[in-house]
């Protein structure tokens, strides 16, 4: 059984065959039913861990549409190729600050409590009475 978030977003979309606009091609998606990524949710315009459940494709000249599932809260949003990102490289520079606090960010450097706690020295006891 579909929430009514759920059905109410899947009712606005209309599954149609993608065909190119110039040489008749069939377009492809970049993301494939089971997809991890990470999305960008509409509401707060934050990145968080998710998966593709569903491709929407529509008639040129209209985007490929996704519905991905966050995976860390459990809702569901349907979402367009620039409102995802395979890793955290592949988001844009100025959106860096805007990661959900979940999201595995290897690239970055540690923060200031964890080089204090790397560089703490460890008690030592001097007076063994």
């Amino acid at each position: 059984v579909l929430d009514i978030h759920l059905q109410l977003l899947l009712e606005d979309v209309e599954q149609v065959k993608v065909e190119g606009i110039s040489d008749g091609k069939e377009m492809v998606s970049k993301w494939l039913v089971g997809n991890d990524c990470l999305a960008r949710w509409v509401e707060d315009g934050r990145w968080y861990n998710a998966i593709v459940d569903t491709v929407f494709e529509s008639s040129p000249p209209g985007p490929v549409q996704y519905l991905v599932t966050f995976t860390d809260y459990g809702n569901s949003e349907i979402v367009c190729d620039d409102d995802m990102a395979a890793n955290v490289e592949a988001i844009p520079g100025d959106q860096m600050d805007k990661l959900d606090e979940n999201v595995e960010r290897p690239d970055l450097p540690p923060t200031a409590v964890m080089i204090e706690e790397m560089t703490r020295k460890p008690l030592v006891r001097t007076n063994l009475d």
